[in-house]
């Protein structure tokens, strides 16, 4: 009975604790005022359209969708994203409960229930992202926009987030720090697009988002393949980077001694 109740103890603790940090995630004040002003470039778009007539599948899908939706809307989503990972560990430190959560359980099973419930976090604002811009062009066009090229722009856009959202989630395991943890990632996200210009390119992810966008476009829209080694290089890196962070992040975190402020 011993050896049973252990498992059944362990796996209620796992998921109380995971429901936990997602109703923390989702009902926080931050993520609620994320998710309204991430519509604002939806209704600028929305009331652009009120003086252009979309004649055509393809305009709909290169320009309004892929151009204007896709491209200039990055920014403000990358902010959101380091804004929502920010404190997701250093809070607990800031709040002092860390020890008592990270003495009921191993260190690798509680940061893979942070990462997780930001990971969905991350997902389901993208999704609303998506499924508002897509039912407001729906009624203003009377169009829908091609469902291969909807889909790719959503996986696009949400690893790009989680790339970033785990460059913060790092830095805020890492530093065990609220100010360090905000302030770090708006930095980087500030001289990012300066890096390329300064010959610092590898360490620009905007860079590499860049790439992998133009790839699709010509791929989708104009059916040419430029897959030479930097654009092979850039895909590999910009859909794996986020594989690559978040282990190395609960390595690093899993030797240092917590007890240090």
């Amino acid at each position: 009975m011993k050896k049973e109740s252990k498992p059944r103890s362990s796996l209620f603790f796992e998921k109380h604790l995971f429901f936990f940090y997602m109703k923390k995630n989702i009902l926080s004040v931050k993520y609620i005022v994320c998710s309204i002003l991430i519509l604002i470039p939806i209704f600028q778009i929305f009331n652009v359209l009120e003086y252009r007539i979309i004649n055509n599948q393809r305009e709909l899908d290169l320009i309004i969708f892929w151009q204007e939706f896709i491209r200039p809307s990055k920014m403000l989503l990358i902010l959101f994203s380091a804004i929502i990972a920010a404190d997701t560990v250093s809070g607990e430190f800031s709040n002092k409960s860390a020890m008592i959560i990270y003495a009921t359980e191993s260190r690798y099973k509680i940061l893979t229930i942070k990462a997780l419930s930001l990971i969905i976090s991350i997902f389901i604002l993208v999704l609303f992202y998506f499924s508002a811009f897509f039912i407001l062009i729906s009624i203003k066009t009377n169009l829908l926009i091609s469902i291969h090229f909807y889909l790719m722009g959503f996986l696009i856009i949400f690893v790009e987030l989680l790339l970033y959202s785990s460059l913060t989630f790092m830095v805020s395991a890492l530093t065990r720090s609220i100010t360090l943890s905000f302030i770090f990632p708006f930095f980087y996200i500030i001289i990012d697009p300066l890096l390329e210009g300064f010959e610092l390119g590898l360490l620009s992810f905007n860079s590499y988002t860049l790439r992998v966008i133009d790839f699709f476009e010509n791929l989708f829209f104009y059916e040419t393949i430029d897959l030479h080694v930097t654009t092979t290089f850039c895909l590999i890196f910009f859909f794996g980077a986020s594989l690559l962070i978040i282990p190395l992040t609960f390595y690093i975190f899993n030797q240092q001694d917590i007890r240090i402020d």
